[in-house]
């Protein structure tokens, strides 16, 4: 088992999409039906030493076909050196989050007055989340032609794991729009949210508090040992949101990743 529980609950999201091949010294994540997928595609190292030669020519070794290197380490609480350096002049970049879990209780919040949560389960329903988790990312800076087709595939495989069993995805709705949604997948001994958004026009009201209360709930009822797990990005407003809700620093993850390798 993975020490970290960034990486654990990562392998956790993907269960029954990615093919997870473990040796000795590393554990080689694949997701064949999206090659293009930098993160569903990755060696993860064992031990917390970078060696970018080395590990580069491992990944291309695993991934001959790859025009991509993604390189991750299970080394909870790791600290950029000077490897992590060697990388970023190598043209690589470096994802820093903080894996954040529940230490104490879950600080709840009720759902504002006017917004109904409830899962996600019609076509119509998955439409809404696609257009806003679309939106969202058209906000972050991604071209939304390129990005929409990513967006649905990623939606179909959601939905097919849900059917399976073990996660589920949560809307918020102001009526019959869609405001605010979130997923939270069961596996590997954690319960790990994913993709926590909230349209532009219902920020600040307590709709992503709400979402995690009610994500924590469902989660609790299929499995009270599980972990709950956020991965945020450092310094963020989400990071922020989820420490209001009681959630605590329990790790930091770094991962390098480089495209058209």
């Amino acid at each position: 088992m993975l020490r970290s529980l960034g990486l654990r609950s990562d392998l956790s999201v993907l269960a029954g999409v990615s093919e997870v091949e473990t040796y000795p010294d590393r554990i080689v994540l694949r997701t064949p039906s999206e090659p293009s997928f930098w993160y569903g595609n990755m060696v993860i190292f064992r031990e917390d030493h970078v060696d970018p030669e080395a590990q580069i020519a491992q990944f291309q070794r695993d991934f001959p076909d790859a025009e991509h290197v993604t390189l991750a380490w299970d080394a909870p609480g790791m600290a950029r050196g000077a490897g992590h350096a060697a990388l970023v002049k190598m043209g690589f970049d470096l994802d820093e989050a903080d894996v954040l879990t529940l230490t104490g209780p879950l600080i709840a919040s009720e759902a504002p007055e006017g917004i109904t949560i409830r899962q996600i389960v019609t076509d119509a329903d998955w439409e809404q989340v696609i257009a806003l988790q679309i939106e969202t990312g058209v906000e972050q800076g991604y071209d939304r032609v390129a990005h929409m087709p990513y967006v649905r595939a990623r939606c179909a495989t959601r939905r097919r794991q849900i059917a399976g069993g073990g996660a589920c995805w949560l809307g918020a709705f102001d009526g019959d729009l869609l405001v605010g949604d979130l997923g939270v997948f069961l596996g590997e001994g954690t319960a790990r949210y994913q993709n926590v958004e909230t349209r532009p026009s219902h920020r600040r009201r307590g709709i992503c508090a709400a979402l995690v209360t009610a994500g924590a709930g469902w989660a609790a009822a299929c499995d009270p040992d599980a972990i709950p797990v956020i991965v945020a990005d450092r310094d963020g407003a989400p990071g922020r949101i989820y420490r209001r809700c009681g959630f605590s620093l329990a790790e930091t993850l770094i991962s390098a990743v480089k495209g058209s390798y």
